[in-house]
């Protein structure tokens, strides 16, 4: 399969991307891709679910089904009508695309680890890395605050491992037709070849490429598989070994020199097996998803299946100060509660969540089903200390997702400013990974309540940063809170966003606006909210204009009226091109949505994401771009899917509009899948946007969305250079990553490194770096975990939980606002070693036992402007860290000659020629 990998050599970056792995795939498009196999194995055991847990006897069909799936969106959408006549709330969709791109961007995130794709006869790694991703899922699955999203994510990148044996091994030309039982558990029970055991015969013309595995290998029935290497230098292949094959494979290069061994897809050296490989793979998924189900039960794999809710989140600041407002706080809190309660609600949370924070701690956590429960417990909430210091708000909101449902709903209430902002990379990456959205209530001075209220003006985002506040940049509002007069609205307004919805479009800003947008025939109901974080609404006529596609003048119903907020609905709305337009001036955004309960079984849904390219070769695959991109990055795509559409697509266009509404630029649509996913080539704008997707459909309609979160482009990067997938006691493990700056002038950066189980303490580690204008620095961060071991002895960390690391870099320069970017990898803490065993060569059983813990680490990474850019020869290093919040005490100074060898780099970065 094709995998990206940055390459950090002398000479530069380059991007590369290649056939190594099945193909990723996304939904949709084969059925023999990564994203395939485990999108069909994902509806077959979903099938079996219905028909075990439910009674269900309608899905016979795909529960009872074998081979390849042919047709994929006709299964989904078989077992959609039968949840919905079983009255069962699915998730599937999101499971499915979770799953399987967690699977998919192994491809990016591991891409040179031979362990996670069985490359170099790693049988004992990868299985190793297989089983303990397994662990992974059971021990998010079965602790009392379970983490679905972690368990699936996990599930997905065990599953990409588990499939690559399959393409990658000799196994079927071995002449196996079954999954290997073994390579899941942590052990191999099969003869493998040793290192001093030529595998493979010199090939290099087509008439040999499949028959260069050596007779000895196949009489004997040894396991092998293909060396793959992109670098000249570095590990070799030994003499006389098979490798991965194709064109970006050197070790094809030297003996045995020639064709590969892969099953990637049909046009692979051992393409005639690729359909063989692909079935064993999937009957090789089913049985890890049978295998979970037994170890976890039918509620828990429910779960795990999508077959659940999102959770309810509220988060309440309990410092002294709110003493003025917190009865307002605990009666919005407990009204949205109730209305999840009703008998008719449409939104039920699989559970609740309840996070106090305030200064200088944060907690408990409240985790519940019972909605009453937590109701008592908002009750008897009291408030106490603090002062005119601002509060642990990241703290507070950082629990609660590390804990909540996928597409959670975030409400937090509070008077003052963050403090710990340095947390903000990680609860953003969180929250963005979770696709949950946060909207945070900020009580206002403005009106008094007494002399300890420390908010000065309810425009002070909790950052400092309206673009940037976390808040928008999840999709969701910071909105001004007036406890004189908002009880009722804003607990409209919170019922209001408990829904999922689609959005139209969405401007913020302080001009005058007039544009225009499409309602296609699908939409039952339009809503449109306006709202502010600083200036207080007139709830008047002149507020907004609405012109429908007959140039009728349409009085939008006023629904909720706030001193911050106005919301407004309109029933059964025109299709055509309508027109608003207000004359009001002061900063707010208006948003014009469709809830997706309006008509849901027949509502048009879209969803844009900004992706990245796993492979070029075959039918290209895209994964979602993890990272923020940088200005001018040429080699990103726009990825929409619709379902729903009412005839087929004659045409697309997609609009980067900035945070005003106007357009920056517009792409054509490269490509349309059979399945309706839309491809367009983008390039990044040097100012934050929203993406704008428009399509027209052959009866002439137009459908028109918009991406909800602003995307904000960097000048700034920041790399994992290598990735270290295990901590072990008793040794030092190096991070190794290179910051890039992009900008025309020097910056000094801010490093901060911060993990959930504090092996760098609760306010982590943190550095300085000086980089020259375009220029890049190399660096590495020592991981030793003997300390937090000997602090957590009385605790149990044989168990697996699972984590990353994420890497976040910021930067003020002279009248721009802040540039930021980061990077997510995850880690495992095995604390006990395994056995070394050496290849079986004789039918000797070897067995490895594991115990491992994993865990996130977040690097946050901050960048300031220098007024002068001064070049010099020397590199100066102070290897000093600290674990006090103000960081940082080091400083790394970065400058280099070989502006021109970089600058080439770039160029081949942002303007590809594979």
């Amino acid at each position: 399969m094709y995998r990206s990998v940055l390459l950090f050599t002398l000479v530069g970056l380059l991007l590369l991307t290649r056939s190594h792995c099945f193909d990723s795939g996304f939904s949709g498009q084969e059925k023999t891709t990564h994203f395939g196999l485990t999108e069909c194995a994902l509806l077959r055991i979903t099938a079996s679910y219905l028909k075990s847990a439910y009674g269900s006897t309608d899905l016979d069909n795909i529960a009872g089904g074998t081979g390849l799936c042919d047709d994929v969106e006709t299964m989904f959408n078989q077992i959609q009508q039968e949840t919905r006549r079983l009255g069962i709330n699915s998730k599937l969709r999101s499971v499915i695309d979770q799953v399987c791109t967690s699977n998919v961007l192994v491809n990016l995130e591991e891409f040179t680890s031979p362990s996670s794709h069985f490359d170099n006869e790693a049988f004992i790694e990868g299985s190793i890395l297989i089983a303990n991703r397994l662990a992974d899922v059971q021990t998010n699955l079965m602790r009392d605050s379970l983490s679905v999203f972690d368990a699936r994510q996990s599930f997905g990148q065990a599953m990409h491992t588990l499939q690559d044996f399959y393409a990658h091994s000799n196994w079927v030309e071995l002449g196996r037709r079954i999954p290997n039982p073994n390579i899941s558990k942590g052990q191999m029970f099969d003869l493998y070849a040793p290192e001093g055991f030529a595998t493979c015969s010199n090939c290099t013309q087509q008439n040999c490429a499949e028959n260069n595995i050596l007779p000895e290998i196949l009489r004997g029935q040894y396991l092998t598989s293909g060396y793959f290497n992109i670098y000249h230098t570095g590990s070799s292949k030994p003499k006389g070994k098979c490798s991965h094959g194709g064109p970006f494979d050197v070790t094809t290069e030297t003996d045995a020199i020639g064709f590969g061994i892969n099953k990637d897809n049909e046009n692979s050296d051992h393409g005639s097996y690729h359909i063989i490989a692909a079935k064993i793979a999937l009957d090789a998924t089913v049985q890890q998803l049978e295998s979970l189900w037994s170890t976890v039960g039918n509620d828990t794999f429910g779960r795990f299946l999508g077959f659940h809710s999102s959770s309810l989140v509220i988060a309440i600041d309990t410092t002294g100060s709110m003493g003025p407002v917190i009865k307002l706080v605990k009666e919005l809190a407990i009204a949205i509660i109730e209305f999840t309660r009703e008998e008719n609600a449409f939104f039920r949370p699989s559970n609740y969540i309840f996070s106090p924070f305030n200064d200088p701690g944060w907690g408990p956590l409240t985790i519940t089903t019972d909605a009453q429960y937590l109701i008592d417990t908002i009750k008897n909430l009291t408030v106490s200390g603090g002062g005119d210091t601002p509060e642990l708000y990241y703290h507070g909101v950082n629990e609660a997702l590390q804990v909540c449902e996928p597409n959670s709903i975030v409400y937090t209430f509070t008077d003052a400013p963050a403090k710990d902002y340095y947390l903000q990379p990680k609860v953003l990456a969180r929250a963005i990974e979770l696709k949950s959205k946060v909207f945070s209530f900020y009580v206002s001075s403005t009106f008094p309540f007494g002399k300890h209220r420390r908010r000065r003006n309810v425009g002070e985002i909790l950052d400092g940063s309206v673009d940037d506040d976390l808040a928008t940049a999840t999709g969701g509002a910071t909105i001004g809170l007036n406890p004189s007069r908002d009880s009722n609205a804003t607990a409209a307004f919170a019922i209001r966003n408990l829904f999922p919805k689609q959005t139209l479009l969405a401007i913020t800003g302080s001009d005058a606006i007039n544009r225009t947008f499409a309602i296609d025939a699908n939409i039952s109901r339009m809503q449109i909210d306006l709202t502010s974080s600083s200036s207080v609404l007139t709830s008047t006529s002149d507020s907004l204009h609405l012109i429908d596609p007959d140039g009728v003048s349409i009085t939008p119903v006023l629904t909720a009226d706030g001193t911050y907020f106005q919301l407004y609905t309109i029933e059964n709305p025109r299709a055509g091109l309508w027109q608003i337009s207000s004359s009001q001036s002061f900063s707010r955004t208006i948003e014009i949505t469709i809830p997706e309960t309006s008509n849901s079984s027949t509502l048009t849904t879209c969803r844009t994401v900004l992706s990245q390219p796993i492979k070029r070769e075959s039918n290209n695959s895209y994964g979602p771009l993890l990272t923020a991109p940088t200005v001018n990055q040429a080699d990103l795509v726009i990825v929409t899917s619709c379902k729903n559409l009412r005839s087929s697509i004659q045409s697309a266009t997609v609009e980067l509009v900035n945070k005003v509404g106007q357009v920056i630029s517009v792409s054509h649509a490269s490509n349309v899948t059979e399945t309706g996913s839309i491809i367009f080539p983008v390039q990044i704008p040097n100012t934050d946007f929203r993406m704008v997707t428009k399509i027209k459909l052959i009866d002439g309609s137009i459908v028109q969305r918009q991406s909800d979160a602003l995307i904000s482009p960097t000048l700034i990067l920041i790399s994992i250079t290598n990735q270290p997938y295990t901590f072990k006691n008793n040794s030092m493990v190096p991070i190794t990553f290179t910051i890039y700056n992009q900008a025309q002038e020097t910056l000094t950066i801010h490093m901060r490194a911060l993990d959930t189980l504090q092996i760098l303490g609760d306010n982590g580690t943190c550095r300085n770096y000086t980089v020259s204008n375009m220029s890049y620095i190399h660096d590495k961060l020592n991981i030793d975990i003997n300390v937090w071991l000997e602090e957590n002895h009385t605790r149990n960390v044989s168990n697996i939980t699972s984590g990353s690391m994420t890497f976040a870099i910021t930067s003020n320069s002279n009248g721009r606002q802040e540039l930021k970017n980061y990077q997510k990898i995850p880690f495992y803490i095995q604390t006990r070693e395994y056995n070394d065993p050496l290849p079986v060569t004789s039918t000797t059983n070897t067995t490895l036992s594991t115990s491992v813990v994993s865990s996130p680490i977040t690097v946050a990474t901050t960048t300031t402007n220098k007024a002068s850019s001064v070049v010099s020869n020397s590199t100066t290093v102070a290897n000093t860290t600290t674990n006090k919040a103000s960081c940082c005490s080091c400083i790394y100074t970065y400058s280099f000659d070989a502006y021109l060898i970089f600058l080439l780099s770039l160029i081949f970065t942002y303007f590809p020629i594979f």
